[in-house]
Parts: structure tokens; C-alpha cells; sequence
């Protein structure tokens, strides 16, 4: 392995960034946080002082001609997030983008045709996948374990009602996050299931504004039935004060739950045998996927997931979106 430090530029600086992506740049030992991109640097004062970082630009043509920096993490509003990738593809720079990848498929795929065409490397930020806890259902599932997949059951329900115009509401204004539950939250689950299924065969869904004045989704369900057969629900919901986060996958030999599934234990039952686990998650939920991805530079390799991963869940919500405008059944397998 070659000895070299990764120079990183975080465009955007908001809570991930500073709770998170931040940190994990600055614990990994090979990375330098080098530059922050930010339109608002001065009302961002603080928090761009908090990351400490080399160098600030307010805009992104600067950063990007800067030839010190190796790697651009993304974490602006879901609308700039092809644009602002595919610039810093082109300008030589590997890319981590935020959740969810794009806007629609169309984007995430000319985000991944760019990748190719420059020979950057490109992931998204679907950190999970690199949880121990998710890797006990891959493994499971590799090992044949579950027998027979019949089941698999994702629900997500919570509060968030924002005024629309406050600072920060872009999430629930369509033209800026492509959607609302399902484009901020339900986007990791719907990564999980493509991970552990690959793109569901078909699928029928309702997609609904019930509670808030808000023009995205606060309600979101899901019938799919996945390649081989197995059946799939998905709720996910932003308006309800009650809380749950749970994940279910459910075979003829053996079946596991995870209740709240970003929590720190697991129920595996295979039979009639229970086993409560054990599986703390990491301390700061970014830092794996930061680390492989400072890996994959240093030893000349792709990352552990690549945007082509990532962009299965956008076409899921893309396929979930038409369900519900056209309310029908939709083929999706074909779409990969």
C-alpha cells in the first residue's frame, strides 16, 4: 500500500456534516478535512469554525481547481447533488454523494455513465451497509439460513412537520429533495432490501400527502413481491407522534427482527430457538463508510459499494412514485 493522506472537500455544511461526516474525516487516520464548500460561509461561521478546515470556498468552481484535493463529500439538498457530482467527476476528484443519489434514476444513472467515463471512483453515503447488524441478514441470507424467504417487513413512522418556509424545510419542498418519507428516510431501508434482494420484481403502492401542507409524501406504502418470490410491506410514515423503526425478514427455517433496527440488538429465531443479540452499532455511523472509501484511494480499488449501489433504491422509489400516479401494478426488475 502506498503511503498517501486523502485531502477531502465537504460541500454543504449542515447537520451531518458537522455530527458526523466531520468527525469521521478527522478520525480517519489517512484524511485531512482540507476544504469546506459553502454558498452561506458567513452565516456558517461557526459550524465551518467547528470543522476546522484548510481552506473555505464559497463556491464550488474554485474547490474543484483546487489540485490539492482528492475527495468531494456531498451534502447539499437532494437537487444539487448531480450537478455538483458530475462537475467534481470531471474536475478528477472521487465523490461520496448523499442520500438519496439523485432526484430520479435518470440523474443517478448519468452520474454513474460519468463515473465510468473519467475513472473516478463514486459511492453513496447508504452508510448501513456497512452496519454489523445489516451484515447479519446478508450473511444469513448468503448462507441460505432463512430457507425459504416468504416475508419481509420494513416500517417506519414518525413526526416531522416543518414550516415549509423556516431555514432548512427543503426536505419537504419536491423540486429540491425529489420527495419526502420515502426520498429522506424510507431511501435507506429501500437500500437495504436492494443489498440483501437485489430490484424487486414488481410492486403497487400509495403515496399520499395526509397530515401536513406540505407538496411531498407524508405517507408512504408498499406491496412488493421480490425476485424470488418472497413477499414485501413497507410503511413509512412522517405523521405520527408515536415512534416505531422496525425491520422484519421472516423465512421457512429461521427468521430475524429488528426492532428498532438502528438499535444495538437483534432477535434471531431459527425454529423454535430465540437468540437475543447483541450488535452495538458503530460510534459514529459514517466513519465505516468514510474509511473504506479513504481505503479504496489509498489501495487503488472501487469502494466496498459503489453509486451503481447506490442508485438501486432511487429506482425503487422512482418505480413506487409511478405505482401510485398510475395505481397499478408495476414490473421493476426489468428496469436494472
Amino acid at each position: 500500500m502506498d503511503e498517501k493522506t486523502v485531502n477531502w472537500a465537504v460541500v454543504g455544511v449542515g447537520d451531518i456534516v458537522g455530527k458526523r461526516v466531520g468527525p469521521a474525516i478527522h478520525q480517519q487516520p489517512d484524511s485531512v478535512l482540507y476544504a469546506c464548500v459553502s454558498t452561506h460561509a458567513a452565516a456558517k461561521e461557526a459550524e465551518i469554525a467547528s470543522l476546522a478546515p484548510r481552506k473555505v470556498y464559497t463556491e464550488l468552481e474554485p474547490m474543484l481547481a483546487d489540485p490539492n484535493v482528492d475527495a468531494v463529500y456531498i451534502a447539499t439538498p437532494v437537487y444539487l447533488h448531480a450537478p455538483q457530482t458530475i462537475a467534481s467527476l470531471r474536475a478528477g476528484k472521487d465523490v461520496v454523494v448523499e442520500k438519496p443519489m439523485a432526484l430520479d434514476a435518470a440523474e443517478a444513472a448519468e452520474m454513474c455513465r460519468v463515473a465510468g467515463q473519467t475513472g473516478r471512483r463514486l459511492a453513496v453515503a447508504y452508510y448501513r451497509r456497512f452496519w454489523p447488524r445489516f451484515q447479519v441478514v446478508k450473511d444469513m441470507l448468503d448462507r441460505g439460513d432463512f430457507g425459504q424467504v416468504v416475508l419481509v417487513r420494513m416500517a417506519l413512522h414518525s413526526w416531522y412537520g416543518p414550516d415549509p418556509d423556516a431555514p432548512g424545510a427543503w426536505r419537504v419542498k419536491r423540486d429540491l429533495s425529489g420527495g419526502g418519507v420515502l426520498s429522506d428516510v424510507g431511501s435507506h431501508r429501500l437500500d437495504l432490501l436492494a443489498w440483501w434482494f437485489g430490484l424487486p420484481r414488481r410492486l403497487v403502492a400509495e403515496v399520499e400527502t395526509l397530515t401536513h401542507d406540505h407538496d411531498v409524501e407524508d405517507s408512504a406504502t408498499v406491496l412488493m413481491t421480490l425476485v424470488d418470490g418472497a413477499q414485501f410491506t413497507g410503511s413509512f410514515h412522517w405523521n405520527s407522534k408515536t415512534w416505531t423503526d422496525e425491520i422484519h425478514v421472516v423465512g421457512t427455517e429461521a427468521k430475524v427482527a429488528l426492532h428498532p433496527s438502528d438499535g444495538d440488538g437483534a432477535v434471531v429465531t431459527v425454529g423454535r430457538d430465540v437468540e437475543h443479540r447483541k450488535i452495538p452499532n458503530p460510534e459514529n455511523a459514517h466513519y465505516p463508510l468514510v474509511d473504506d472509501f479513504v481505503r479504496a484511494i489509498i489501495e487503488d480499488r472501487g469502494p466496498r459499494f459503489t453509486g451503481a449501489d447506490g442508485m438501486n433504491a432511487t429506482q425503487i422509489m422512482d418505480a413506487v412514485f409511478e405505482s401510485s400516479r398510475e395505481q397499478s401494478w408495476l414490473e421493476v426488475d426489468s428496469l436494472e
